[in-house]
């Protein structure tokens, strides 16, 4: 993953501030530095990054703080992220840009507002939102639950992952290192993430319990099983046997009584069959007789001879009604041929003054006209050059005044790669003057570490007890030589070591300020060399002054100016004068000609528009009297037309069209209904006079039924008929079926009632119950025994595999299980931790060459090997703060290497600088450098350390001046 550029706007302490990773110097730069005073907002950076990617923060993660804080008449969670919008402000936001793990761009954006976005409003709920920017049609994602999914996929890394490998927490390992062992496992455990061995220790001991609790199962159904003996199993047998012989008799007479019972239920069954349907037969014979069934027979007959004779009625009834509706028609259309006859009046008073108005128009004189057309295209064309000319000569004053100015800058570009050339060559001058004031320095100070050692070891407990043994002419156990004179007093040689202690301070002390100026100007030139080499490429890339001259060129090929040399601003400025003229003289030429075109184009059109006036009116007066001719010869008795003249209106031309159109229409209609009248009419009385039955009033009433009635009717007699027909068959069937019962009687006692026969029958199906309920129990004991001999042999198998099961489960618990699964825990972890100070260990070798971390494996026993004592091994609970804070960032740096492929590309530390100083500072910092050749990542430090901003020279500073509650951050070197 790889940020890329993050924005804030009113988070905490920061009002507004944009911080480009991807430009310069940060693009750059292996280390850079987060600093400001305490509180001015250093760690809010992290906690904006945190916001839009995660939408929670560590410092509000990890608080242990319980409850809510009031926010005007509201309350918040402690833990509520929406708490960092700053005091006094209506929203609050922060957005970033970043590369993901799957190699798509986003825009992560989190923002929390007030209502109405005032500072009093009530706080709203977040929102948070992710945006594919390689894709413009992918729909962003809003929900928390999508944005979580796509996080796995874009970073790989949980929010606790995140802050892990991304915001290390050094102080994580200094509890680490000075807690107890199931604390070690623990902390071990959340920093690493890797939870599994716990789970599989209490899933051991878990399977283990289970596995001995299914075998003592298993022993449990052995010893609960029963089986029968071979007596037990006889005697059942036997008693089945006489159940079954019961069982026959019982049935033998049942069967019989259950025979005379069904005999006896038919015969009454068929009796009453035949009365009923007796019954049935006569009552449908008397419907089709009734008066109602012949009247409803006649209606429908009649109905339907007379079907054509009532069409006939109707077709006479429409064509009466619509004769009657066309002559209203003819009347109404006479009143419409009446006004158009008064609209057909005088108009030649208005014809003759269109005709005279025509006349007095002027004569059109084209060739004028086209000699005059020409001249004005002509001097519209020389005016249009010469504006193209006039924009033409103000880009040549232009691209020359460019070119003037590119010169300018290159001249300043190259005047400031001279001094930085220069600064630089005076850097690394100084600097090799440096290096033989280094080496004597550090000679002198090893020469006096190794005289003071030496000396060191002469006032230690040891020597001092062989001094106070030794006299004069005893032999020294130390060299063998004879001691000749007295032995030194123990407070000078206290002396001599003191002076000889101070002589190494002084010495390490000059040492130590020269590996800083060195340092300092290592930092220096390296940013110095990458900037100079930036600028260079640069420079010597740059071809606008080039571009910009070839630009001037092609604008004087453009206004004709083709030698470009010291003369061309004369010849320009003349062109330029030249044109001007010639502008004003055009401009004074062209609105006499276009006034005079315009004139002669409005009195072609007033020529054009009367002539064609005459001719519409002429027209339309001919074809509306050729139409009002045409009714007067359809209509000979309507008013005749006698006017000389018609009015030229087209809405009277349309008038007259739709009178002589309906009034034909009208008169068509009119003749073919008394046709239809007069021919049904006779077909009426044809039929009449052949049905003496039949009248016009019963035709009437037979009309008055639909077709749908009369098939009803129809359907009901057909219905009477066929249950009439039903019921006498019905009849028949059941008088037969009586007969052929009666032959099959069977033989009948006095006792054999049908109340008898059936109290008989229930008794004997009782007894016949409980005999089949005996025998089931029988049988199923017996089957029950032969299933349960069958089963023990399985339960002994399955025993005795359970029981082996538990075995093999119970050595693996031995080892490594129990109920919490601390023990596998602290085994697996122990392992974990010995290659994690491996990992650190090669950190380490950087950051100092005195201290190594060891760890017994299978232990959670960490020692640290001092190599200045000899490379004697202490607990690591005795280090110093500055030894906890290079074993700290060790073990922080081994933990950052795991899982690169998800690793972010920039590694933030905000802990420890503080307890550094000199040459471990700086080592740590060179460490921290190397981790961009290593793996490509920059390191960011959030510090106040004053010996890091000088051996820093990036640096994103967080600035708050005096009591105000906004801080600006700036980003030094400045890119501009």
């Amino acid at each position: 993953m790889r940020i890329q550029k993050l924005t804030i706007h009113n988070i905490a302490s920061i009002e507004d501030a944009v911080i480009d990773f991807e430009a310069q110097p940060l693009a750059d730069s292996e280390v850079f530095l987060i600093t400001g005073k305490t509180g001015a907002g250093k760690s809010t950076l992290l906690d904006a990054i945190c916001l839009a990617l995660y939408a929670d923060t560590p410092r509000l993660d990890g608080t242990k703080m319980e409850g809510d804080t009031q926010d005007g008449d509201h309350s918040v969670k402690t833990n509520d992220p929406r708490q960092l919008m700053r005091k006094n402000t209506g929203e609050a936001s922060v957005s970033l840009t970043f590369t993901g793990s799957n190699g798509i761009h986003y825009l992560a954006t989190w923002s929390v507002a007030r209502a109405y976005k005032k500072p009093s409003g009530k706080l709203q709920g977040k929102e948070w939102e992710w945006k594919n920017l390689d894709d413009p049609n992918a729909t962003p994602l809003r929900k928390d639950a999508e944005i979580r999914a796509e996080i796995q996929t874009a970073i790989g890394l949980d929010f606790d992952q995140f802050c892990r490998t991304t915001l290390l927490a050094q102080g994580e390992f200094t509890r680490f290192l000075n807690s107890k062992d199931e604390e070690k496992a623990k902390i071990l455990e959340k920093i690493t993430g890797v939870d599994i061995y716990s789970k599989i220790g209490a899933k051991v001991f878990e399977v283990t319990s289970a596995k001995k609790q299914a075998w003592d199962n298993a022993q449990l159904l052995i010893k609960e099983t029963h089986t029968l003996s071979e007596e037990e199993i006889q005697h059942k047998q036997e008693e089945i046997q006489t159940l079954d012989q019961e069982h026959q008799a019982r049935k033998q007479q049942l069967d019989k009584d259950k025979q005379k019972q069904q005999w006896i239920r038919t015969e009454a069954d068929n009796t009453k069959h035949l009365t009923d349907a007796t019954r049935a037969h006569e009552e449908a014979v008397a419907k089709l007789e009734s008066e109602s069934f012949k009247a409803d027979e006649q209606l429908v007959r009649q109905w339907n001879e007379t079907i054509e004779a009532r069409n006939w009625m109707t077709a006479k009834k429409e064509a009466e009604s619509n004769m009657a509706k066309q002559k209203e028609a003819l009347t109404r259309l006479r009143e419409a041929y009446l006004q158009v006859l008064e609209g057909l009046a005088a108009e030649e008073q208005e014809k003759q003054a269109k005709e005279k108005e025509l006349k007095a128009l002027p004569e059109a004189n084209p060739e004028e006209e086209s000699r005059n057309a020409t001249a004005l295209k002509d001097l519209r064309s020389q005016l249009d050059r010469a504006k193209t000319l006039k924009q033409d000569i103000a880009t040549v004053y232009e691209r020359i005044d460019r070119h003037t100015a590119e010169k300018e800058r290159r001249e300043k570009a190259k005047k400031a790669l001279e001094e930085t050339l220069d600064e630089l060559h005076k850097k690394r001058q100084e600097r090799a003057n440096l290096e033989p004031k280094l080496h004597d320095a550090k000679v002198r100070m090893d020469t006096c570490k190794e005289v003071l050692d030496k000396q060191s070891d002469t006032i230690d407990k040891f020597a001092i007890s062989m001094r106070q043994k030794l006299q004069v002419g005893d032999t020294c156990p130390v060299c063998g030589q004879p001691i000749t004179g007295e032995l030194p007093h123990e407070a000078a040689l206290e002396h001599l070591i003191g002076q000889l202690r101070e002589a190494f301070k002084q010495a390490e002390s000059a040492h130590q300020e020269l590996v800083n100026q060195k340092n300092k100007l290592d930092a220096w030139i390296q940013t110095a060399e990458k900037n100079y080499q930036n600028n260079k490429e640069a420079f010597d890339q740059d071809r606008s002054v080039a571009n910009a001259k070839q630009k001037v060129i092609d604008g004087c090929l453009a206004c004709g100016i083709e030698t470009i040399d010291e003369n061309t601003p004369k010849a320009l400025s003349s062109l330029k004068d030249q044109n001007e003229t010639n502008l004003k003289e055009l401009e004074a030429k062209i609105p006499s000609l276009e006034k005079k075109a315009e004139t002669y184009q409005m009195q072609v059109r007033q020529r054009q528009t009367l002539e064609l006036q005459l001719t519409t009116v002429n027209e339309t007066c001919r074809m509306t009297r050729e139409a009002v001719t045409e009714l007067q010869q359809r209509m000979p008795e309507w008013e005749p037309l006698t006017a000389t003249s018609a009015k030229a209106m087209p809405e009277l031309l349309k008038q007259a069209t739709k009178v002589q159109r309906e009034t034909a229409t009208a008169q068509g209609q009119l003749e073919w209904a008394e046709g239809a009248f007069r021919d049904n009419d006779g077909r009426l009385q044809v039929f009449l006079d052949g049905h003496e039955d039949l009248d016009m009033s019963r035709l009437v009433r037979l009309n008055t039924h639909t077709p749908q009635s009369i098939t009803e009717i129809h359907a009901r007699l057909d219905t009477l008929r066929n249950q009439a027909l039903a019921a006498k068959t019905l009849k028949e069937e059941a008088a037969r079926k009586l007969e052929a019962h009666q032959q099959a009687k069977p033989e009948l006692s006095e006792d054999d009632t049908l109340e008898a026969l059936t109290s008989r029958i229930s008794a004997s199906e009782k007894a016949m119950t409980e005999l089949a309920e005996k025998r089931g129990a029988l049988l199923q004991e017996l089957k029950t025994d032969e299933q349960n001999k069958l089963r023990l042999g399985q339960l002994i198998q399955e025993a005795e595999q359970k029981h082996k099961d538990y075995l093999r489960w119970e050595r693996m618990n031995q080892h490594i299980g129990d109920k919490t699964g601390n023990k596998f825990r602290k085994i697996a972890q122990s392992y974990v931790l010995s290659s994690l100070i491996h990992s650190a260990n090669s950190y380490m070798r950087t950051l100092t060459d005195r201290y190594t971390l060891k760890v017994t494996p299978g232990t959670f026993v960490i020692s640290i090997e001092d190599a200045y004592q000899g490379y004697a091994s202490r607990a690591a609970s005795t280090i110093s703060g500055g030894e906890s804070f290079l074993v700290s960032l060790s073990l922080a740096l081994a933990l950052s290497d795991i899982g690169q492929r998800l690793a972010v590309d920039t590694l933030f530390i905000d802990e420890g600088f503080g307890t550094l100083s000199g040459e471990p500072l700086q080592n740590a910092v060179n460490t921290l450098r190397s981790l961009h050749n290593k793996a490509g990542r920059h390191v960011g430090i959030i510090s106040h350390v004053e010996e890091l901003k000088e051996s820093i020279p990036v640096q994103i500073q967080v600035n708050q001046e005096g009591n105000h509650s906004s801080s600006q951050v700036v980003i030094v070197p400045s890119d501009t």
